[in-house]
């Protein structure tokens, strides 16, 4: 579970920007689209989370930077437990000369393996100045805290803690376990978390192996809602064609990596002696001129592209996720949910999260999205984020709770239009 997403001097946001999905005091719609966790986890009547996120904002804005601050967070992790360097480029702020010079700040807030933790780092230039992990039991405690000084670590002496050699590009978290700590199931823990994180971006292959999981229940599911929308497809499978004679494995990896996903239970993997081209296999009736079914036509997504819409071939590239995600109770997060998809199916899409049936492992969705229909959708004012830009370029996110007077009743769509809630850019401007 996610609680709170802290990020600073990121890509266009300058400022600290919080992505928090902590619920507000409200009781519009509590029962089904927030969840309560545990009071020895989070503060009594502060232990109430929200099942869904979606963020609105002119193009630009910074809506896909807050999801690529966090795929940016995971990746550090990730090559950092690998031993390869982090990149020297920290992804900071660019249209300030100071901000090249200042760190940039990661934090996240969550529940895992039924335990609180707050972990975050700063990077600047490539190197970790500061790192820190925190868990609440009684009350917030560090597990380790890392700094200019070096490492304090629970149970160690600082002299102790010191003696464990960490390089300045490596992030302690991801290597701690090779130390043989007490702490190693704190920093499994977090490491997993980022495992099991989903962050979907564009449409990728490699993606569609999900349909494979699981003895084909994500497939099924899938098919149902591709029924339910009224797409046409009858049937959908997996092909993976051998590749032969792969000159550069490392290009492949560069495909395979569009999708920030790691595997899941089961999934096959892929060795440099066995690669394949993944496609899914879309089928569909073909009938006479009698209306009478004659046989089938089997179209590839990606071989035969054009045969299916742009926002069908998107959808399948990341539906069979968002069934993953509500099947285990991960977080995922989706880049333009909406995108060349009917308002209908991505109004779906989001109330499958805001759901007690349909979602009892309380996952949760973050995504982007630009049609504003979607907000009078049975959201809750905590669930609307809007980014906006100020003139120095720099980003800025906040929650429709934030704003002072706002009623439940309120067309929000129509004031955001009107500028109520975020700057938009006056296309009438000269006439």
């Amino acid at each position: 579970m996610l609680i709170n997403f802290r990020f600073k001097n990121c890509r266009s946001f300058y400022d600290e920007a919080n992505l928090s999905m902590e619920a507000v005091k409200d009781n519009e719609l509590r029962e089904i689209n927030t969840f309560s966790v545990e009071e020895r986890l989070m503060p009594k009547d502060e232990n109430e989370l929200i099942k869904s996120a979606v963020i609105f904002g002119a193009n630009a804005s910074g809506k896909t930077n807050i999801i690529k601050a966090i795929a940016y967070m995971k990746n550090v992790l990730l090559m950092s437990a690998s031993q390869i360097p982090i990149v020297q480029n920290n992804e900071a702020f660019a249209l300030n000369v100071d901000a090249q010079s200042e760190p940039s700040l990661y934090e996240v807030e969550i529940i895992q393996n039924q335990t609180y933790y707050k972990y975050g780092f700063e990077l600047c230039d490539g190197k970790v100045l500061k790192e820190w992990l925190y868990r609440r039991t009684e009350r917030l405690t560090p597990v380790f805290t890392r700094d200019e000084n070096g490492l304090s670590i629970s149970g160690l002496t600082r002299k102790t803690s010191n003696l464990i050699n960490v390089a300045p590009y490596t992030l302690f978290l991801s290597v701690g376990n090779n130390f043989n700590l007490d702490i190693g199931q704190e920093l499994y823990d977090v490491m997993m978390w980022f495992q099991n994180l989903l962050i979907v971006f564009e449409n990728a292959a490699n993606s569609l192996d999900i349909y494979t999981l699981e003895n084909g229940k994500y497939r099924e599911g899938a098919l149902k809602i591709l029924e339910l929308a009224d797409i046409g497809i009858k049937d959908i499978s997996v092909k993976k064609d051998k590749i032969v004679n792969v000159a550069d494995f490392n290009d492949v990896l560069r495909f395979n990596a569009q999708m920030q996903i790691n595997p899941v239970k089961g999934q096959l993997k892929q060795e440099a002696a066995n690669i394949y081209n993944i496609d899914l296999e879309t089928k569909f009736n073909v009938y006479n001129k009698n209306r009478k079914k004659v046989k089938e036509k089997a179209v590839r997504l990606f071989k035969n592209a054009g045969f299916n819409s742009e926002g069908t071939t998107r959808l399948l590239c990341y539906l069979g996720w968002v069934l993953a995600a509500l099947d285990q109770g991960r977080v995922i997060f989706i880049d333009e949910i909406d995108s060349k998809l009917h308002f209908l199916v991505a109004d779906y899409l989001i109330k499958l999260f805001n759901s007690i049936d349909k979602n009892p492992k309380n996952a949760q969705l973050i995504c982007t999205a630009h049609n504003v229909m979607l907000m009078d959708e049975d959201l809750r004012r905590d669930q609307i984020y809007f980014t906006s830009k100020n003139k120095y370029g720099e980003s800025m996110l906040v929650s429709l709770s934030d704003y002072n007077n706002v009623r439940k009743n309120d067309l929000f769509s129509k004031k955001y239009l009107a500028g109520f809630y975020a700057d938009l850019p006056d296309m009438n401007d000269g006439e």
